[in-house]
């Protein structure tokens, strides 16, 4: 019999959405990062304040820009023609992956948030196996930006090559 920690029974489960979205790294322009940000931002807090969920999760793999279809054209929208000037695409960001999620109404399920997150965005408290809180996932939404607007080079997806440096 084992002293450590208990592992928590889990099962996978897939869900289908009618709503489609790209990588938030995907982003067109600065203002459209931030944009789609802003928006998984508020559905976020939308989730929280209706319904006492906490996501646990949030990284660059499941903060997503909305797109009317999955496809070359929706990933990387042309401008329409004669754009007006400072014109951008600006699309609304969500978070996927609400598997690890929990409900906040259950302190055991609660207490699961100590030990779910993705590195680099995984909050501090929870690394301390300190009470996961709202603002904590406000905290992993700080890092996102942070760390997209420092690994990223420009727009659709141009990464940093931190080996060439």
């Amino acid at each position: 019999v084992s002293n450590g920690p208990m592992l928590d029974d889990r099962h996978r489960h897939r869900t289908l959405f009618k709503t489609c979205g790209v990588d938030i790294l995907w982003f067109g322009t600065a203002h459209e990062l931030f944009y789609g940000l802003a928006s998984a931002v508020v559905g976020h807090q939308n989730a929280y304040e209706k319904h006492e969920i906490l996501h646990g999760d949030v990284s660059d793999g499941n903060t997503l820009m909305l797109v009317d279809h999955i496809s070359a054209e929706s990933a990387v929208p042309s401008p329409p023609d004669n754009p007006p000037m400072g014109w951008t695409p600006l699309r609304h960001g969500m978070t996927s992956d609400w598997g690890s999620a929990a409900d906040c109404q259950e302190e055991e399920d609660k207490e699961r948030l100590r030990r779910t997150g993705t590195l680099p965005f995984k909050l501090n408290q929870s690394l301390k196996g300190e009470p996961v809180e709202y603002h904590h996932d406000l905290q992993s939404y700080f890092w996102l930006a942070y760390l997209i607007t420092c690994n990223c080079t420009g727009p659709f997806n141009m990464r940093q090559d931190w080996n060439k440096e």
